[in-house]
């Protein structure tokens, strides 16, 4: 996030904890009274849900009340006003997430209202993914949950930014979709070296290009590249949290088709928080 100006109305503190989800970043923070302005970068889309019954600030001339989620996409110009402490979930995916039926507009905040029903079960599923991903749990353990964890906030968020009649979920055409996102991962899970283009994949799962793509997009919410690149990155991840003495961080990489060591250590700290060789550092540790 990118701002111009920052003023401090008192005393200052600033909590935040974090988790990387296929996907997503979830970010619980708790702030102190503050004014901001100035751009900011929401990444692919960035939701925003209040985590107490007593949310005060107002965004770009908007009250914005403790039963309003509230939805961003691309660069949003920001003008935040905290009277008082606040605590607040911050989940940032990687992709628009456009597919999901939620607000399409980019460029600007949006606020929904939701019931007390919705938001609790939102605001359970986001402490369950922190509470999870803080348990004494070996990281290889935490991957396999990740993604159930993730579809679990996914489904959660459908129902605040979503009319049910409106959610792909009970089509039939999405249940294709699915069983075909199915064969998809089960194919790049068993051919974790080679690279995956989207004409191969296509004659390999009987499909064209676009159905593919079309597939992961309803399921994921994410551009087939995108979807495995992250899967990817998770398999790398838990190989590295094994902290095998045989293994280093460059054939962990290779093995899962990662050829440019740079580009990998960029996007394993964006997606994760730290580097491929601190994860292997701290599992050799523990």
């Amino acid at each position: 996030m990118e701002l111009e100006r920052y003023a401090l109305l008192g005393p200052y503190f600033y909590g935040r904890a974090i988790t990387a989800l296929p996907g997503m970043l979830l970010m619980l923070e708790q702030t102190s009274p503050r004014n901001l302005s100035g751009m900011m970068n929401a990444m692919g889309c960035t939701v925003v849900v209040p985590m107490s019954n007593e949310t005060h600030a107002v965004f770009n001339g908007s009250t914005w009340s403790s039963s309003e989620i509230g939805l961003l996409r691309k660069e949003v110009l920001v003008d935040l006003r905290e009277p008082s402490p606040n605590t607040f979930a911050v989940i940032r995916f990687s992709s628009d997430m456009q597919n999901r039926g939620w607000n399409e507009s980019e460029g600007r905040l949006h606020l929904h209202n939701t019931s007390g029903e919705h938001l609790s079960r939102l605001q359970h599923a986001i402490r369950n993914a922190l509470a999870l991903s803080s348990a004494p749990m070996h990281h290889q353990q935490f991957a396999f949950a990740a993604e159930s964890l993730r579809h679990e906030l996914i489904d959660a968020l459908d129902d605040v930014l979503t009319p049910r009649s409106a959610r792909p979920s009970g089509s039939r055409a999405f249940e294709g979709y699915r069983k075909l996102v199915s064969k998809l991962d089960d194919f790049a899970h068993s051919h974790p070296e080679i690279p995956l283009y989207s004409e191969a994949l296509a004659r390999e799962l009987g499909t064209s290009v676009r159905t593919l793509q079309l597939a992961v997009q309803a399921v994921h919410g994410a551009s087939l590249h995108q979807h495995l690149r992250s899967k990817r990155l998770w398999c790398l991840r838990a190989q590295l949290a094994k902290g095998k003495p045989a293994t280093s961080v460059s054939s962990a990489a290779f093995a899962n088709g990662f050829t440019h060591m740079g580009e990998l250590s960029q996007l394993y700290k964006v997606t994760f928080g730290e580097l491929p060789s601190e994860t292997l550092l701290r599992s050799r540790s523990a």
